[in-house]
C-alpha cells in the first residue's frame, strides 16, 4: 500500500444517511492527538470489520518492502504521520481511509479521508469527476475493548443554516443538494468546539453511529 495512492471519494460506499463533507480537514495541526487505543481489529454492530494500524507502522513496512520510497510518499507521510490507516470491509467490499485523531475540549474526534477503494466497477470518466473530501466523527472510547463513532450529519447542520444559527462557508452541490463545507480548518475546528457545548437535541444521533468491539483472537 503506497502512500501516494490517494483515490477519490468513498463515503457513498459506507453510509446510508448524509454525513457532512468538507474540502478542508476538520482539524488543525495543533489539535492532533494520537492514541494507541484505536490500534487493532474491530467488528461493528452491522458486521463491518475495521483494521486500524498506525501510519508510522505502515510507512516503515513500505520502506522495508521498497527501499526507494518516493518523494510523494515522504511528503504524504509527513502530513499524516500522526494518524492511522483504516481498512474497512463489509460484504466483501473494502475501503481504506486515512483517519486523523484530534482532541477539542477533551473530546476525541476522527477526521476521515478516502485512501483506496475498488474502482473497477466505476466508469473511468465518472471517476474523474470525484474528489477527496473529509468527514468527521466524534470518537468515544467506552472501554478497553469498545469504541464508538458518531458522524456529523447533514440533517443537524442544514437545520442550523436554515434557521440562521450558523455562519460557516459552504455550498449546496449536485442534484442531491449535498452540503459541502468550504470553510478553513481553523474555522471548522472553532465550529466543532462551539457545537460540542451547544444545546441541540440529539446532535450526534445518526443511523450510521457505530459501536466497535475489539477482536481478541
Amino acid at each position: 500500500m503506497k502512500l501516494k495512492a490517494f483515490i477519490l471519494l468513498a463515503s457513498v460506499l459506507l453510509f446510508s444517511s448524509c454525513i457532512v463533507k468538507s474540502i478542508q480537514p476538520f482539524y488543525t495541526k495543533g489539535d492532533l492527538s494520537y492514541t494507541e487505543k484505536l490500534i487493532g481489529i474491530w467488528t461493528d454492530q452491522k458486521g463491518g470489520v475495521w483494521d486500524v494500524i498506525s501510519m508510522k507502522e505502515q510507512f516503515m513496512k513500505d520502506q522495508k518492502e521498497n527501499s526507494n520510497v518516493s518523494e510523494d510518499d515522504k511528503k504524504a507521510f509527513e502530513a499524516y504521520k500522526e494518524g492511522y490507516i483504516v481498512k474497512y470491509v463489509k460484504k466483501e467490499k473494502e475501503v481504506v481511509f486515512i483517519a486523523m485523531p484530534f482532541q477539542l475540549e477533551g473530546q476525541y474526534f476522527l477526521d476521515f479521508i478516502p485512501f483506496e477503494f475498488d474502482t473497477e466497477s466505476i466508469n473511468h470518466l465518472a471517476a474523474e469527476h470525484l474528489i477527496k473530501t473529509h468527514s468527521v466523527a466524534k470518537l468515544d472510547i467506552n472501554a478497553a475493548q469498545k469504541i464508538s463513532f458518531s458522524w456529523l450529519t447533514e440533517e443537524r447542520i442544514k437545520t442550523l443554516f436554515n434557521d440562521n444559527k450558523l455562519r460557516l462557508k459552504h455550498e449546496i452541490v449536485g442534484p442531491e443538494e449535498a452540503l459541502l463545507l468550504t470553510a478553513s480548518s481553523q474555522e471548522l475546528s472553532a465550529f466543532l468546539k462551539k457545537y460540542l457545548t451547544a444545546s441541540i437535541e440529539d446532535k450526534w444521533k445518526s443511523s450510521d453511529a457505530l459501536t466497535l468491539t475489539k477482536n481478541t483472537i
